[in-house]
């Protein structure tokens, strides 16, 4: 039997991958990368896809190119170079609460100083440094009308039960499916599987369909997941149509994995097998 924890992991893994390779439908005014990076990801799809319609095989390509296959693959997979683009990564910082700010007042008076923003929003309580302030504009954020939205986040958005999401959640959620019609063809098929992890005897038929509707949608990386359910359909099944778990077994070997860790180079195997015994 299958864990259906993992089952759902495993799908969660694959719509983080589809989401990034989406960015160029929902980044909106946040951007893809540009640059040097950006150009040569380009040239590379180009090389690849060359060869690839002139009937040369993938591994073939990785010689040729002298790629590993696992990139030559990567490439094959993306319909368009701007599905190998991501967007920039930001981490949050001391001056996203005051964005808000920042963008008005830029908007107002385009000329405005950033010297005089930065006494503006320490008066509003800003306690970082100037420096932050200058990259923070210098790329861009400001004039996001919303906070950045990386690729993982964006997935948890679809990966979130509906009646778990807050308003302004749903109203973005919203926005990433009208950007994108893959996006809103992998919501669908998410919260479809999500009905399937409650086991019922009717879910071997809704499995099978699933299984058909995600290979029909152009969504290479919820392919993947369904090769893998196939590979292990047997389990899968049992795990989605049967009361019975593993989850007992799958917390033994986390536990057992911890103890390792926790002795690292630090202790033989005859305590590794007390801890065990005694636990």
């Amino acid at each position: 039997v299958a864990d259906r924890w993992h089952l759902w992991h495993g799908l969660a893994e694959a719509v983080v991958r589809e989401v990034a390779a989406h960015s160029a439908c929902w980044a909106g005014a946040t951007g893809l990368q540009e640059g040097p990076r950006a150009r040569s990801t380009a040239e590379r799809w180009a090389q690849v896809h060359g060869l690839l319609d002139k009937g040369v095989g993938l591994l073939d390509c990785s010689r040729r190119l002298n790629l590993s296959l696992k990139t030559i693959k990567r490439y094959a997979r993306a319909g368009a170079p701007e599905r190998l683009q991501r967007v920039p990564k930001y981490r949050p910082t001391l001056v996203d609460p005051y964005r808000e700010h920042l963008r008005t007042r830029r908007a107002e008076e385009p000329g405005v100083p950033v010297q005089q923003l930065l006494r503006e929003i320490r008066g509003l309580g800003y306690q970082g440094s100037s420096n932050l302030l200058h990259r923070y504009l210098n790329q861009g954020r400001a004039e996001d009308a919303r906070s950045h939205l990386s690729p993982r986040r964006a997935a948890g958005l679809l990966l979130t039960r509906p009646d778990r999401l807050t308003a302004a959640q749903q109203e973005r959620l919203d926005q990433l499916a009208a950007a994108c019609p893959e996006i809103t063809t992998m919501l669908d098929l998410v919260r479809a599987f999500a009905t399937l992890l409650k086991p019922e005897e009717a879910n071997a038929a809704r499995l099978e369909d699933w299984a058909h509707a995600a290979r029909a949608a152009d969504l290479p990386h919820l392919h993947s997941f369904v090769r893998g359910l196939e590979q292990d359909h047997d389990a899968v099944l049992a795990a989605l149509t049967q009361p019975h778990h593993n989850g007992r077994t799958e917390g033994v070997n986390t536990k057992t994995k911890m103890l390792k860790r926790q002795m690292s180079g630090r202790a033989g195997f005859n305590l590794l097998r007390h801890r065990i015994l005694l636990a």
